[in-house]
């Protein structure tokens, strides 16, 4: 271990020991969706449509790029053409429904105690063994299924358990590691790597689909979850002082910045204050608007690529294409509404509590117009698809907004212990 450290420090002495953290993080989050939403796409490989001529209310208009046909020699021009990929699966849709609802089954139950998981025992092991829990849960997929549909269902909903605690424990990590002004750019980057995740996901395993089978994309995206894990429990350290490369003066930079701001390392056995917690309105502000915007891209990346082939008549690996554009969308969204919004606040344009209040209404307004829109679009495939990349680029506003605003509102030590409720209005 001392000798990979001391690797470290000759080959990346120049990087800051807090935007290592960031990279590894990046890919993290990365690793993390990879496994979250691969059934989502797996799903309509491995599922065996009820008829041979199973109909799509649309077709793509003269689109024979995405078929291996010409759409206008079909004699029934509502007849989606057979791709090759019919599943071996005989799921109802209800069925189908369940399978890809069972994460979430899981994840609902664990969201409070990952944040105090990490508090007391540090995110290296709460955020690492999430991600390790999604890579095994890979690999169990293809058996569970051929097995029996409610033994996949299980297997998903205990990986939703697992990784229940990744984000919580990821704003315990950056309230040690980046000060207040940092995080917004550190979301935007770090945690919308989700985003960019899906739009990555989704193609490839459209790709390994179509050349080695469906149980490939799960074999695959666990491999990457694996291995990442090896990086993580190597090279990360849950507190600036415990890290053996940092430079005194990152360290006393973070340290200091911690400190004015209130948002200063905890101690693990702090009691939790949850009758005031509860009682405040901008803690139940922020329970409302991620209900809002976490239902909306949960049915995302559980349901666009089943919309897009069985609504829209798209092939598996046309499929994967066009369901990355939203996401990769949502990506630079975030990018661009987390540097805009840390401009706006550090400039002194706006103040920290206008700058969150603005960036929510464009994240969970505009999705809601464009979402409107679209069910008056017909279809329109192209229209449809523009309007729900616009739909997710502005819902990348949440990076600036509600994703960061956790932290903001948390309060010290010193304002629990003296009673003041300053901090819990910001």
């Amino acid at each position: 271990m001392e000798r990979l450290n001391e690797c470290m420090v000759a080959t990346t002495g120049w990087l800051p020991a807090r935007m290592a953290l960031a990279v590894i993080s990046w890919f993290g989050f990365i690793n993390l969706y990879m496994v979250r939403i691969n059934l989502s796409v797996i799903i309509v490989a491995m599922v065996r449509r009820n008829s041979s001529t199973f109909t799509a209310p649309c077709l793509p208009p003269l689109n024979t790029s995405f078929y291996g046909e010409s759409v206008e020699s079909l004699t029934d021009k509502t007849t989606l053409p057979n791709d090759g990929m019919e599943g071996e699966m005989e799921w109802s849709e209800t069925v189908q429904g369940q399978v890809l609802g069972g994460f979430y089954y899981g994840y609902v139950f664990s969201q409070i105690i990952g944040g105090r998981l990490a508090e007391m025992y540090g995110a290296r092991w709460v955020f690492g063994g999430s991600i390790l829990a999604g890579g095994v849960s890979a690999f169990l997929s293809p058996v569970s299924a051929r097995l029996h549909y409610g033994v996949l269902i299980a297997v998903r909903a205990a990986q939703g358990f697992c990784q229940g605690v990744s984000w919580p424990s990821m704003h315990a990590l950056i309230s040690r590691w980046f000060p207040p002004q940092e995080r917004p750019r550190f979301v935007g980057m770090v945690y919308f790597a989700t985003s960019l995740s899906t739009a990555v996901t989704l193609p490839l395993c459209g790709v390994i689909i179509d050349a080695y089978g469906w149980p490939a994309a799960f074999y695959l995206t666990g491999c990457f979850s694996i291995l990442w894990c090896v990086c993580w429990f190597t090279f990360m350290y849950n507190t600036p002082s415990e890290h053996p490369r940092i430079s005194h003066n990152e360290l006393e930079y973070i340290t200091t910045a911690a400190e004015k701001s209130g948002t200063c390392n905890q101690r693990s056995g702090w009691a939790v204050p949850w009758r005031r917690m509860f009682s405040s309105l901008p803690v139940w502000a922020i329970i409302i608007s991620g209900v809002g915007s976490n239902w909306g891209i949960s049915l995302f990346y559980s349901l666009l690529p089943t919309y897009i082939k069985n609504i829209l008549g798209f092939s598996i690996k046309a499929n994967g294409a066009l369901s990355s554009l939203p996401f990769l969308s949502r990506y630079v969204g975030a990018i661009v509404s987390s540097i805009l919004g840390d401009y706006l606040t550090s400039t002194g344009r706006l103040s920290v509590l206008a700058s969150r209040r603005i960036f929510s209404v464009i994240a969970l307004m505009g999705p809601a117009a464009m979402l409107l829109v679209v069910t008056y679009i017909g279809c329109n495939w192209m229209a449809t698809m523009a309007l729900m990349c616009v739909c997710l680029f502005c819902n990348g506003a949440v990076s600036a907004s509600i994703m960061v605003n956790h932290v903001d509102i948390a309060p010290t030590l010193q304002a629990l212990s003296s009673g003041s409720t300053t901090r819990w209005g910001v």
